[in-house]
């Protein structure tokens, strides 16, 4: 069984950063590093935005943000979007969960590419510590619901 580690608020900001910056950096490698692909009895629950199918491990995440996997033919690769900037903005935390060990958060991602055009998404993480480090357990997101312009 996993020893999950007390967390804080300010670990879980620092690793939004984190991932904010792999993504605009193109590092896949630090990206994925960020995630915890957990076991087949408790995998990583993943639905990235621009993505069809939940994906449930390594494989299927370094597809969504790279590209080129058979498994995965509608994964164009996230990362070659282009972003140049990305802001996290939280609704109400990240808040701490029961007992201390881990943390959620729901909010609004917006992704800026080199043209200055903006994407903006929904977005709910989940987040444990392992090991001295922050990883995401959950990753749910999709885009933003804008009403029909009348």
């Amino acid at each position: 069984m996993t020893k999950f580690e007390k967390i804080t608020k300010a670990e879980v900001i620092n690793a939004q950063r984190a991932w904010a910056k792999a993504v605009v950096d193109q590092d896949v490698e630090t990206l994925l590093g960020l995630y915890d692909f957990g076991s087949p009895d408790e995998p990583l629950l993943f639905k990235p935005t621009l993505a069809d199918v939940i994906r449930l491990d390594e494989a299927g995440a370094r597809s969504y943000f790279v590209g080129g996997n058979e498994d995965y033919p509608n994964d164009s690769g996230f990362l070659n979007k282009g972003w140049k900037h990305v802001e996290f903005q939280s609704a109400a935390g990240p808040i701490l969960k029961a007992g201390g060990l881990g943390y959620k958060d729901m909010g609004h991602y917006t992704f800026v590419n080199e043209n200055g055009d903006a994407t903006r998404a929904d977005y709910t993480f989940a987040y444990h510590k392992i090991n001295g480090k922050v990883l995401i357990s959950l990753h749910h997101s999709s885009l933003t619901w804008l009403p029909p312009s009348s």
